[in-house]
């Protein structure tokens, strides 16, 4: 009898001083040491700590189990129970979460995008119903990107005239209308395309200088701004989050907005960094003139015009939304 209670001892003392109620998975496609990865972290401990222990997230990190490209379908079938999505990524579908994040072009503010974007989302329920099965709990927000180059800066847009430049498909359109090659290749190519001349520039953000070297074989960050727009990137699984009590739901919902905007600030730090390693480098940084600025991203209005149809065509509020967009844009 004795030994039988010393065994229960020695077991009950090797369990947790709690055990949550909801043991829970998290998957990303990025590192814990990513900027996405280290704010994953912190909303998971946040979380837990305000469930009082109620809520256990096991996170998986590095693609273990979720790709970026089809992560929402991923998460609505189960492969996690909460998980980083990127809608923009998918090949098809999800129309107006991947099409809407190219309609704020020009905005330079990523705060402001994110602000306008989360509105937007109140306000049309079809960015929700399109990610049938998926319960989405934060957002992000890409900081904008410029042009960085080899041999010269740019300063006005004849200067972008006969530059091969590494570019998103998004891109290309603009750069040809201004004597430029837009060329899509992976970024892991982009560096050794960058020293052997191949292109002589590529469409990157500030922390691309560091955290891809790219100060290494660039000599001028020509601040031509890119904007990459907003979209839903943290979800729960739909039967999952049916599970959940009210309290546990609501614990969620409260920290979407603090996961948003803390993904942001990580974001921006790396971007800041990126700067500074650049400025050791002796890379060149120039601003481009407002009106140069302004005759660049005008050129996105045809295209994102057509984009808007389309999804009009669909029975989607494409061209309402890019109305609004483009209005909150000049306030």
């Amino acid at each position: 009898m004795l030994r039988t209670t010393a065994v229960i001892a020695l077991c009950l003392a090797a369990l947790p001083a709690w055990a949550a109620d909801f043991n829970l998975t998290y998957a990303s496609p990025y590192t814990e040491a990513h900027p996405y990865g280290a704010a994953d972290a912190e909303w998971i401990a946040r979380i837990e700590e305000q469930s009082g222990g109620r809520v256990d997230i096991t996170p998986y990190w590095g693609r273990t189990l979720i790709t970026s490209r089809e992560g929402v379908d991923e998460l609505a079938a189960g492969v996690a129970d909460i998980a980083y999505i990127a809608p923009i990524y998918a090949r098809s579908g999800y129309d107006m979460n991947r099409l809407v994040p190219g309609m704020f072009y020009g905005y330079t503010d990523p705060k402001k995008v994110l602000d306008v974007y989360m509105d937007l989302v109140e306000q049309f329920p079809v960015f929700d119903e399109e990610l049938d099965g998926v319960h989405v709990v934060g957002y992000n927000v890409g900081t904008p990107m410029h042009v960085l180059l080899r041999d010269k800066p740019v300063e006005t847009l004849d200067d972008l005239q006969g530059l091969r430049i590494r570019s998103a498909v998004d891109f290309i359109g603009p750069l040809a209308a201004f004597g430029a090659e837009g060329v899509t290749m992976p970024m892991t190519e982009t560096y050794p395309s960058l020293e052997k001349g191949v292109v002589d520039g590529v469409i990157a953000p500030y922390e691309a200088l560091k955290s891809l070297s790219f100060a290494e074989v660039v000599g001028y960050y020509s601040e031509l701004p890119h904007s990459r727009g907003a979209y839903p990137s943290r979800g729960v699984n739909g039967d999952v989050w049916s599970s959940l009590p009210e309290d546990i739901r609501r614990i969620f919902d409260d920290n979407t907005e603090w996961l948003s905007l803390r993904t942001l600030e990580l974001a921006q730090e790396a971007e800041d960094a990126g700067r500074a390693y650049g400025e050791e480098q002796g890379v060149k940084f120039n601003a481009v003139a407002p009106e140069v600025v302004a005759e660049y991203s005008e050129s996105f209005a045809p295209v994102i015009r057509e984009v808007a149809e389309d999804l009009d065509a669909m029975g989607k509020p494409g061209t309402e939304v890019l109305d609004t967009i483009r209005a909150a844009h000049t306030q």
